[in-house]
């Protein structure tokens, strides 16, 4: 005589199944937890990175700064070549584009206006992208030395084919 275990479902038998989906239960969390945590650093570190403004209007009533906001670095250190818009690289096309940007409290750039464009959009959002990717400010200061949204003219970007 067999004996059978009454608890069990009828036709249940054991047979390892349940660690395999246990192992892929796992497997799941495991991967949404590392899918969660990119997303918390794209979201606080590299927002600008993954951004495109188009090119806006910045207000021109912005407090009054008593220092300027000043570029970390060089400005042409912003625009090279891996910036060059595809679009336009392989049509051909070269222009100037002069622009405006705002740089907020915490020095990075938050928008950008194109102030004369260079006939192409691709270049002047091109402009833009790169502005607001790669662009860090030490802040404008008000008469109490506090850090304020500023408005900055870029020099005229000049986009040109290697």
């Amino acid at each position: 005589m067999i004996d059978e275990d009454m608890s069990a479902a009828p036709g249940a038998r054991f047979d390892g199944s349940t660690t395999c989906v246990m192992v892929v239960v796992a497997s799941i969390v495991a991967l949404s937890f590392a899918l969660a945590a990119c997303i918390l650093s794209i979201a606080s570190n590299g927002y600008r990175w993954w951004r495109a403004p188009f090119p806006t209007t910045i207000p021109r009533n912005l407090p009054l700064a008593t220092t300027p906001a000043k570029p970390i670095g060089r400005y042409a250190d912003w625009f090279g070549t891996d910036d060059y818009p595809a679009s336009a690289a392989r049509e051909g096309k070269e222009g100037a584009v002069k622009a405006a940007l705002l740089v907020a409290a915490d020095g990075s750039v938050e928008a950008c206006e194109v102030l004369a464009g260079s006939g192409t959009n691709s270049l002047d959002h091109g402009t833009c992208r790169a502005a607001v990717r790669h662009g860090q400010f030490t802040p404008a200061r008000d008469a109490n030395g506090q850090a304020i949204a500023s408005r900055i003219e870029l020099p005229r970007v000049r986009w040109a084919l290697p």
